[in-house]
């Protein structure tokens, strides 16, 4: 039985290889399988390869086989009546090294390479057509040096690729153990109108805007067997933008999903990306195993126990940034959930719908606000206000806030406690939701925020100011920043 080696080839003799070998012909993964969809016209053709310029970036080898590791499609385990599905395929990184794994897995257990035991552990979608035949290519090129035969690496390649829109295809099977991939990122306003349509037409309206990885990891999910784990690389902004937020309560509901920082784009990617990587692994609610509880940490102040406390961003002139719960207007990729002092109870969040706008991309760069015209109309209306801002007199542009807004610094749990109160009360918010900037934030990154939540609840919060804050006119408490650093719990 031989060793599992990317580098070493299954012998040729072997009478785990179906059939007579002869010689094979590299021309046969070329044809488009049968059921393939091959654009018909050159509307289609363009729409798709605008798509593919702008997110066709690739997963570097080593995440590829991390990805697969943590799915558990490995050579040591048996595959042979599992399925592997690949939402997003481009040329084929993660199906060569799943095909592989296969291909050992049915060496360790015996069991033939034969068309009728591969063809259906393996499918792929690909919408590109070239990078369709690129992967067909490549799993074909590495099936036979791991000697299984023409034929039979011919039909697992027709089987397992397919160059079809996996957003609108009927897939074939709702039960996959095992789903993989790096699906494409980009804005639903810079999708081709063609295809924002078709999606639209089809897709759920609580996915169908955003970002275009929204909906695959919906469909994903959806198709996840009861038993299955799925994994993949992708932006972080689901959980915190406020157009994920129907997403998230579906499915932060039904499945176990893990989340950890992924490294910097160029650690990940074939090139480099304007996104935020975090690597998702999800499987349903009952086949999960609930984490372990955490030991509870000790410390006398808020950073003894490794917390961090932050203020809301400013914005200058609110009403230009933020929305009531009434209206719209603004391009829902802008926005996300915002909460002020009037939102914190003593131990609840009491959301109003209020959302603020985001005017800087993920890498920090402020947004082109031609792309965005509705909120550009919105902003019209109080231009005169923000441009008389000091920070647009000191060349700033005009439209952006006063801060910074980096949606992600607000993602995680948090405890929420208002600047100002005449009894300081505090509150969890698991919702991602950007505070004012009259609300302090308190993270804790190492552990579980309860811990802390516990510390400071039913008026703790109160009788650990008292001895260091201040007290103004009307009998009002500051907790300020400086302060909440000191006190002791």
């Amino acid at each position: 039985m031989p060793a599992y080696n990317p580098d070493t080839n299954i012998n040729r003799d072997s009478n785990l290889v179906s059939g007579d070998l002869g010689e094979s012909s590299d021309s046969y993964w070329q044809a488009e399988p049968a059921e393939s969809h091959v654009p018909s016209n050159n509307c289609e053709l363009d729409a798709i390869e605008t798509l593919h310029n702008l997110c066709g970036i690739y997963t570097k080898p080593e995440i590829v086989k991390s990805l697969l590791n943590r799915v558990g499609w490995k050579v040591e385990a048996d595959l042979s009546k599992a399925r592997l599905l690949e939402p997003g395929a481009g040329d084929g990184a993660f199906l060569v090294e799943a095909a592989e794994r296969l291909v050992f897995s049915f060496v360790r257990q015996g069991i033939n390479l034969e068309i009728g035991s591969l063809r259906d552990r393996i499918l792929a979608y690909e919408l590109i057509p070239n990078e369709a035949i690129k992967a067909r290519a490549r799993i074909f090129k590495r099936l036979r040096e791991l000697g299984v035969h023409h034929r039979t690496a011919r039909a697992c390649v027709t089987a397992w690729v397919r160059t079809e829109d996996f957003l609108l295809a009927e897939l074939p099977h709702s039960d996959f153990t095992h789903i993989v991939g790096n699906p494409p990122y980009i804005r639903w306003s810079k999708i081709p109108k063609e295809k924002a349509a078709a999606y639209a037409k089809s897709l759920p309206k609580f996915v169908a805007r955003g970002d275009l990885y929204l909906p695959f990891l919906h469909r994903s999910f959806e198709h996840l067997d009861s038993q299955g784990r799925c994994s993949f690389v992708c932006s972080d902004r689901w959980r915190y933008t406020l157009y994920a937020h129907e997403f998230r309560q579906k499915w932060c509901r039904a499945m176990h999903i893990c989340t950890e920082t992924a490294g910097e784009p160029r650690e990940i990617f074939n090139r480099d990306a304007f996104v935020r990587p975090e690597i998702l692994t999800a499987m349903p609610q009952c086949g999960a195993t609930p984490p372990s509880p955490r030991k509870r940490k000790e410390g006398s102040t808020l950073g003894d126990l490794g917390c961090t406390i932050r203020v809301g961003p400013a914005l200058g002139v609110t009403q230009a940034f933020v929305l009531g719960p009434e209206e719209d207007g603004v391009e829902a990729e802008l926005l996300h959930p915002w909460l002020d002092s009037r939102n914190i109870a003593a131990g609840s969040i009491q959301p109003s719908g209020h959302r603020v706008v985001s005017v800087f991309e993920e890498d920090g760069t402020i947004i082109d606000l031609e792309s965005y015209p509705e909120f550009a109309s919105r902003l019209r209306r109080f231009e005169d206000r923000l441009r008389a801002r000091h920070i647009v007199q000191n060349g700033s542009p005009w439209y952006r806030s006063i801060d910074k807004i980096a949606v992600a610094d607000w993602a995680g749990p948090k405890l929420l406690i208002p600047e100002v109160a005449k009894v300081p009360r505090i509150a969890i918010d698991r919702s991602g939701a950007v505070p004012s900037h009259g609300v302090y934030s308190v993270f804790f990154p190492g552990g579980d925020i309860e811990e802390i939540y516990d510390r400071l609840r039913d008026g703790k919060l109160a009788r650990a100011l008292s001895p260091i804050a201040p007290r103004i006119k009307g009998g009002y408490t500051r907790c300020y920043r400086r302060f909440l650093a000191m006190m002791r719990i």
